[in-house]
């Protein structure tokens, strides 16, 4: 999952709610481009400037309800504004990681790691 997303961020920019989020996913090898929201403009804004640069970007907003929330916004402004939207690895990890920050995303990823080396 998390290579075909690093594949697919070299061409599709990545959304995240701060720059300790843009840290995280650079420690996790995601070398393309995100762009960080929380800059200080509103989220109609924000959205415009998307919308006016990309057709296409990847949402991975925090998985608390401030992050849901900004994902559900993100993606009603957006897709209005004919941008595709792909929330598959932010449903995917809500589900199946035990995590609520895109921070702690590194810490789990070692985590797994280390079990299946156990194994």
């Amino acid at each position: 999952m998390m290579r075909r997303y690093r594949r697919k961020n070299s061409s599709i920019p990545i959304i995240v709610e701060g720059r300790n989020d843009l840290a995280s996913l650079r420690k996790l090898s995601f070398y393309g481009e995100i762009i960080v929201f929380n800059r200080g403009i509103s989220i109609t804004s924000f959205s415009d400037e998307i919308s006016n640069k990309y057709r296409e970007v990847i949402i991975l907003t925090d998985f608390d309800n401030k992050g849901s929330f900004l994902k559900d916004r993100f993606y009603g402004y957006l897709t209005g504004m004919g941008v595709y939207v792909d929330l598959y690895l932010w449903n995917f990890i809500r589900k199946h990681v035990p995590i609520r920050t895109v921070e702690e995303l590194p810490a789990e990823f070692e985590r797994e790691v280390e079990k299946e080396i156990q194994m």
